[in-house]
């Protein structure tokens, strides 16, 4: 057992440790412990509140609404990583002077950059969406056709 003599001897150390790295310990408490607790507290997970949230605050069928509820909510509301607006600009540009007929996506998570490259593709284009994580990819799902994409022009694939 650590006598209390020494404990009292690493405080300055562990609080000037906690100062220094404060940014850590709140990017830390937000990931994690804030995620934990609004799991347990709602019940759902972050990824099926962000699919509640889109749900009720965007037009079906419209995916710019989509996007835009998106970004709010991973602005303001709870963090989400995903490629966001200023990044989503450039890959829209790069789409858009490419012009693929098919594109092949590593990973789709809830399906932001899903929708984003989607909306973005020529007429006739195919885009392919391969998520490891099955719930990932039913929440991904229901957002990409909520956006207006069928099957034809985006296809999720799970677990190949």
């Amino acid at each position: 057992m650590v006598s209390p003599a020494i404990a009292l001897a690493f405080l300055p150390l562990v609080l000037t440790l906690i100062i220094r790295y404060r940014h850590y310990f709140v990017l830390f408490y937000r990931a994690v412990l804030v995620r934990i607790w609004k799991d347990c507290a709602t019940g759902l997970s972050r990824e099926e509140r962000v699919y509640q949230y889109v749900l009720t605050h965007s037009t079906p069928g419209d995916p710019d609404s989509i996007l835009e509820a998106f970004d709010f909510w991973c602005s303001k509301v709870e963090y989400i990583s995903n490629i966001g607006p200023k990044k989503g600009k450039i890959l829209d540009r790069l789409l858009m002077e490419q012009s693929p007929l098919t594109v092949l996506e590593l990973g789709s998570h809830c399906g932001y950059s899903t929708i984003r490259i989607a909306r973005a593709l020529p007429l006739g284009a195919r885009l392919y969406s391969i998520e490891m994580d099955q719930r990932n990819a039913a929440i991904a799902e229901k957002i990409i056709r909520l956006a207006g994409f069928d099957d034809d022009t985006v296809e999720l694939i799970v677990k190949p």
